[in-house]
C-alpha cells in the first residue's frame, strides 16, 4: 500500500485546485444530495456515484476521484487539477492508472469552528473496504471515524502551550490541537499513520511534530498541558491478532492493559493541572462492579479523574460487534467465524470477563489530594468540550460537593417533566432533563426540584433550603440532606454551575 508524499510546492497547488473546485463539506453535501450523502455514511456509494457521474462540474470530478474511489478519465482529472497536474498527482502518490485514473487514498473535506471562525481542512486516509473492494491491511490508516468524532467534540479548546495526540492515525486530532496549542506533537506506532499525519499537516499548513514509536516512547521525559488519545483499545486474543487484525483497532496486549498503560502514561506526561481525555474499553469480571478496573488503575495516582461508562456490552455482544467491523479478515467462512468466535470467548473466559465497558476517561493532574468520580451514563448525546471543561474544573476544585454557602446558577437549557397519577394534585415523578453535556435525565425529589428551580445566582443553597423548609413545613434538616446530597449529580450533569 502506498503513502502520500509531502511536496510543499505541489501541495500548495493541490490546495488551490481544491479551493477552485469548492471542495468543501457543504458543497459536497449539496452536489450529492441528502439521500446519497446519508447512504455514503452507511458505506454505500452507489447513490453518490450516480449523482456525481451525472454532473460535469470539476467538483464532481474531485468527489468521484477522492471521495468515492471512482475511475475517472484522465482528461477530466487534468481539467479539475490544472495547477497540480496529473503528473503532480502521481508525484504526490495520490493516483494510479493511465487512460482512467483512480485515487490511491481517500481525501475528504472537514471543517470545525474555533472562536466563531470556521476552519476548513482536507484529510487523507486509506481507502476503506467499500471503496477499494479489499480487506484493510494490518497498517490501514483510518479516516475520521465515530470514536474520533466523539473525542474531537468532547475535548476543551482552551489555549495551551503544549499538546500531545497519542496514536494520531491520520492526524485529525492533531489538526484540531494545532488551533489552540503553541506546540503539537503527534505519535503513532504505525509508520504509515505517521506518513499520513505528516501529509495532512503539510496539506493544511499546520505545524505538527510527528514522531514514530509505541505509546509515550517518542516523548520520553516530556510533559504536556493537554493529551488526547483514541488508542487501539479493542480487546482481542492472540490467535485473532495473528489472523490479521488491523493496528489502529487492536490493543495488541492482554485484556484491557493497554488502556491502563495509556492512563498511567498520560498522568506521568502531564504538567501539573494539565489534562488528558482518553477513549477506552475495560473488562468487568465475575463478582466485580463496572468500575473496578478503572478504580484500580487510578489508585494512588496524582490526578483528578472522571471515568464515564457510555455503554456496557456482554462479552458475546462485544465480540459480535468487532467481528462485524472486521468481517472480511475474520469471517471468510462460517467455520472460520465459529472458530474465531470461540477463541474470543475462550480468551474472555480465561479472565472471567462478563462484560466490557466502553467510555471516556477525563484526567487533570494534581499536586495534592485527588478527587475521582465514576459515572455510568446511558445517553446517545455526546458531550462537548466546554461542558467537560466546566465540570472537570468543579471536580478538581470542589469534588462536586455542595455546601450551604455555595451559590448556583441553573443552565438555560434545563427542562422539567412532571408525571401525575390522574386526579392527584402532587406529582409522582419529577425528571430534570439537560440538553447540554450528555443530555441526562435525572429523577428528583420535590425538595431538590424546588431548589433547582430557584438557582438564579441570588440565594445561597442554605438560604434556599431554609425557604423550602418554611414554605413546605418540612423539617429543615431533612430538606438539607435531600438537596445537598443530590446537588453533586446536578453539577456533574451540567444542570447547575457554581458562581
Amino acid at each position: 500500500m502506498s503513502v502520500p508524499v509531502v511536496d510543499t510546492v505541489l501541495l500548495r497547488a493541490l490546495r488551490a485546485d481544491f479551493e477552485a473546485s469548492t471542495f468543501t463539506v457543504d458543497a459536497v453535501s449539496d452536489l450529492l444530495g441528502e439521500a446519497a450523502h446519508a447512504a455514503l455514511h452507511r458505506e454505500q456509494r452507489v447513490p453518490a456515484l450516480r449523482r456525481a457521474r451525472h454532473s460535469q462540474s470539476t467538483l464532481a470530478t474531485v468527489i468521484r476521484l477522492f471521495v468515492l474511489g471512482d475511475e475517472v478519465a484522465t482528461a477530466q482529472v487534468e481539467a479539475a487539477f490544472a495547477q497540480t497536474t496529473v503528473p503532480g498527482l502521481r508525484q504526490l502518490g495520490l493516483i494510479e492508472g493511465d487512460d482512467f485514473l483512480r485515487a490511491t487514498v481517500q481525501i475528504q473535506p472537514h471543517e470545525a469552528t474555533f472562536t466563531d471562525q470556521v476552519t476548513r481542512w482536507w484529510v487523507a486516509s486509506d481507502l476503506g473496504e467499500a471503496l477499494s473492494g479489499e480487506a484493510p491491511g494490518n497498517d490501514h490508516v483510518l479516516g475520521i471515524g465515530g470514536a474520533t468524532r466523539t473525542l474531537l467534540n468532547l475535548t476543551p479548546r482552551t489555549r495551551v502551550k503544549t499538546a500531545l495526540d497519542l496514536g494520531t492515525g491520520c492526524g485529525i486530532l492533531a489538526l484540531y490541537l494545532a488551533q489552540h496549542a503553541d506546540r503539537v506533537v503527534a505519535t503513532d506506532l504505525s509508520v504509515r499513520a505517521c506518513e499520513f499525519a505528516r501529509f495532512n499537516a503539510a496539506l493544511n499548513e499546520a505545524h505538527i511534530e510527528v514522531c514514530e514509536g509505541s505509546l509515550f516512547e517518542p516523548v520520553a521525559g516530556e510533559q504536556f498541558d493537554l493529551i488526547v488519545s483514541n488508542p487501539p483499545f479493542v480487546i482481542t486474543p492472540d490467535t485473532l491478532r495473528d489472523a490479521g487484525l488491523v493496528t489502529y483497532r487492536d490493543a495488541g496486549q492482554a485484556g484491557d492493559t493497554l488502556v491502563a498503560d495509556v492512563l498511567h502514561g498520560a498522568i506521568e506526561h502531564l504538567t501539573t493541572h494539565g489534562r488528558a481525555f482518553i477513549l477506552g474499553n475495560w473488562e468487568v469480571t465475575t463478582g466485580q462492579d463496572w468500575d473496578d478496573h478503572p478504580r484500580a488503575w487510578l489508585t494512588n495516582q496524582p490526578a483528578h479523574a472522571w471515568v464515564i461508562e457510555r455503554e456496557s456490552l456482554a462479552a458475546s455482544e462485544y465480540i459480535e460487534m468487532w467481528m462485524r467491523d472486521n468481517a472480511t479478515v475474520l469471517t471468510r467462512t462460517p467455520k472460520q467465524r465459529e472458530a474465531d468466535y470461540s477463541a474470543w470467548l475462550d480468551d474472555f473466559a480465561s479472565r472471567s470477563v462478563l462484560n466490557i465497558g466502553l467510555g471516556i476517561i477525563a484526567l487533570q493532574k494534581t499536586a495534592n489530594t485527588a478527587h475521582q468520580r465514576f459515572s455510568a451514563i446511558v445517553s446517545s448525546t455526546s458531550a462537548n468540550g466546554s461542558y467537560l471543561d466546566r465540570v472537570l474544573s468543579d471536580l478538581a476544585e470542589h469534588n462536586w460537593r455542595a455546601d450551604e454557602e455555595d451559590v448556583f446558577v441553573r443552565a438555560s437549557d434545563v427542562r422539567e417533566e412532571r408525571h401525575y397519577e390522574p386526579g392527584e394534585p402532587d406529582p409522582q415523578i419529577i425528571i430534570a432533563t439537560q440538553g447540554d453535556g450528555f443530555g441526562q435525565r435525572l429523577q428528583l425529589d420535590t425538595d431538590t426540584a424546588a431548589a433547582l428551580g430557584v438557582c438564579d445566582g441570588e440565594l445561597t443553597l442554605g438560604q434556599t433550603i431554609t425557604a423550602i423548609s418554611v414554605v413546605t413545613g418540612r423539617d429543615r434538616e431533612h430538606v438539607a440532606q435531600a438537596v445537598i446530597g443530590r446537588f453533586p449529580d446536578l453539577i456533574a450533569a451540567g444542570m447547575v454551575r457554581r458562581i
